[in-house]
């Protein structure tokens, strides 16, 4: 499909904790329809690190380590567990929470996207 979700997340982040396991049961639910995965923004983070943490804390995501932080100037990302959705054309259609309370924003954003439709909220306050 093309479909792209990129959740920005860091390996010493306590607002990534508290979203991790639902985001890495949100890429595996979409394995098959979009590419779902971690992108880690953050100054002076390592490849072993970010894999010492992922083997921790369980994750089965990829996690795309950017440490120059492009992607998220790119994408004006300031908080981590902010999530963009990419259609397959490359436009961006969400910037914002991952999730707020039990709703997954992200994946509301994905399946409007997948379905050829508009997504109903664009964008939401990043935080993290």
């Amino acid at each position: 499909s093309g479909v792209v979700s990129l959740t920005f997340w860091c390996s010493f982040c306590h607002s990534c904790r508290d979203v991790e396991s639902r985001l890495d049961r949100f890429a595996r639910e979409h394995k098959d329809q979009a590419v779902v995965a971690a992108i880690d923004a953050s100054a002076g983070e390592t490849a072993a690190g970010v894999q010492a943490v992922a083997k921790k804390t369980n994750l089965s995501l990829p996690i795309l380590l950017d440490a120059p932080g492009k992607s998220a100037d790119l994408f004006g990302v300031k908080a981590t567990t902010t999530t963009v959705v990419i259609d397959g054309h490359g436009i961006l259609r969400y910037r914002g929470r991952f999730q707020d309370g039990e709703r997954v924003l992200a994946a509301d954003a994905v399946q409007a996207v997948l379905a050829g439709k508009t997504v109903a909220q664009q964008e939401t306050a990043q935080r993290g």
